[in-house]
């Protein structure tokens, strides 16, 4: 799957969109990756810079996925912010990495790039491989301060980003 097939099937919705305002640049990605210590993946990258924040109006129609948690139970979950701006990338790192009020219980090395499920769930991904493109959810109702020692953990959701956005769906079709 393509980024270009990926976007196109999120497009057939008439509901996706993007902000071409919050593109990223080289120098964007740089800070970031300086900031943090931590890696874009490179499906990622290729989104950021294409189209920046982007993401549905009506996420309750298209923008449903499912997740699979480490212990196989599966679940369903709506995207609230698809791919955040620049702030809030920024703002999670520091708040759940960086500058944790629980220092040292997040210790992932994720990207944190878009919200699901009212803002009470995370999309995410691996902040060092640089090469991985899969998508996974962290769901903070199930952990709310990132100790790890839920019974879910970090979910996977997908392969790669692509493959994530193509398999949006409307709730029913899931």
């Amino acid at each position: 799957m393509s980024m270009d097939e990926a976007i196109a099937k999120m497009q057939e919705t008439g509901d996706w969109d993007f902000d071409e305002t919050t593109r990223w640049s080289d120098a964007d990605i740089a800070d970031y990756e300086r900031n943090t210590g931590l890696k874009i993946p490179g499906q990622l990258r290729a989104v950021l810079k294409s189209f920046g924040s982007n993401g549905f109006g009506r996420p309750d129609r298209h923008a449903n996925f499912i997740a699979t948690s480490q212990d196989n139970s599966r679940s369903v979950h709506e995207v609230q912010v698809l791919v955040a701006d620049k702030a809030e990338f920024a703002a999670m790192y520091s708040m759940f990495i960086g500058n944790s009020a629980w220092p040292g219980q997040f210790t992932l090395p994720m990207v944190f790039f878009g919200t699901a499920d009212g803002g009470h769930s995370h999309l995410l991904m691996d902040g060092k491989a640089e090469e991985n493109s899969a998508v996974y959810l962290w769901e903070r109702a199930s952990d709310p301060y990132g100790t790890g020692n839920n019974s879910r953990g970090v979910a996977h959701v997908a392969d790669s980003l692509y493959e994530f956005f193509s398999n949006l769906k409307p709730r029913q079709e899931l």
